[in-house]
């Protein structure tokens, strides 16, 4: 496989809202029952589907991938 993209990954929640993570720490940090992840706009929900999606033809040369947090539920009073 070839060498991965770094991860910018912005959190619409918690702390730090902005960071940059090497790809292999993904399966560790960003997928989980509390999250909704979009990688480049697309839902994903593995982090089997993000390798999938980072060795796309398009996106194989790219330096970063967009990460966006969002919580998967919203509260409400």
């Amino acid at each position: 496989m070839s060498k991965l993209p770094k991860l910018k990954v912005k959190r619409y929640y918690g702390d730090p809202p902005e960071e940059t993570r090497d790809f292999e720490q993904a399966q560790y940090m960003l997928f989980d029952d509390q999250s909704v992840v979009l990688v480049e706009d697309q839902i994903t929900r593995s982090y089997e589907e993000l390798v999938e999606l980072a060795t796309q033809d398009r996106y194989k040369d790219k330096e970063f991938l967009e990460v966006l947090l969002f919580p998967s539920f919203i509260g409400g009073g």
